[in-house]
């Protein structure tokens, strides 16, 4: 049989969605904070099990600490989401720029102008990366300073989620036409980009799921879960 602390911060940590290290920390300064109170109870002569019931009583409903925790968590996820995006986007920039300035586009295309209809979805492209660069900066901005200020809703790391994941697919989708419709062959190149983009895009996808995730609060995710149990009876 377990001691009440180690079922409380059990259930605290089933709660949680998020990063392993701080979950982690999160779970240590509980069960510390616990520790500490049942100490107290015992030098009032309450037995070690009293003591930590009692410890226990006082600090809460797993379910209403878990809540304040996720929101912790899940503004966290949403930041490592944005400065994720912030990273890949600016260094996809800062070829494409660099490219531009030693001739490699040219050389992409053979020497061969492309057509209007190339140049307008690059330039569609390059303004779509730009903008979310920009967007994305902001969310990361507002992750990392706003909580101070005020309350950031689940509804708003969604949104970042959201939004790595949608310039993923507009940039794999513009990224893939750009590669094969060049009037020359720029085969390697196209190849080395292309796989360099699958990994960033893997990453980012992978943080947007856990970001999603993460905005989920913990009473509502255990009515979903509940929801499921039942319907697959």
């Amino acid at each position: 049989m377990t001691a009440p602390i180690d079922d409380y911060v059990s259930a605290v940590g089933d709660r949680l969605r998020g990063s392993a290290r701080l979950r982690a920390d999160m779970l240590a300064e509980i069960r510390d904070a616990l520790v500490d109170a049942a100490e107290w109870h015992r030098r009032d002569g309450l037995t070690d099990a009293e003591a930590q019931r009692v410890a226990v009583r006082e600090f809460g409903s797993a379910e209403r600490i878990a809540t304040g925790l996720q929101d912790v968590l899940a503004v966290a996820q949403g930041r490592r989401t944005a400065l994720l995006l912030v990273g890949v986007l600016g260094v996809q920039y800062g070829a494409s720029e660099l490219l531009a300035r030693i001739g490699g586009w040219q050389q992409f295309w053979d020497g061969v102008e492309p057509g209007a209809a190339y140049l307008w979805l690059a330039r569609v492209t390059d303004t779509f990366a730009g903008l979310a660069l920009g967007t994305a900066l902001v969310a990361a901005i507002l992750l990392r300073w706003g909580p101070r200020h005020f309350d950031i809703r689940p509804a708003a790391i969604r949104l970042t989620a959201v939004l790595a994941s949608v310039v993923v697919g507009v940039t794999m989708v513009c990224g893939v036409l750009l590669a094969v419709l060049p009037p020359g062959d720029g085969g390697a190149q196209a190849l080395v980009g292309g796989v360099g983009w699958a990994v960033s895009s893997g990453l980012l996808l992978g943080s947007a799921r856990h970001c999603w995730r993460a905005a989920e609060r913990p009473g509502c995710r255990s009515a979903a879960q509940s929801a499921g149990s039942w319907a697959a009876r």
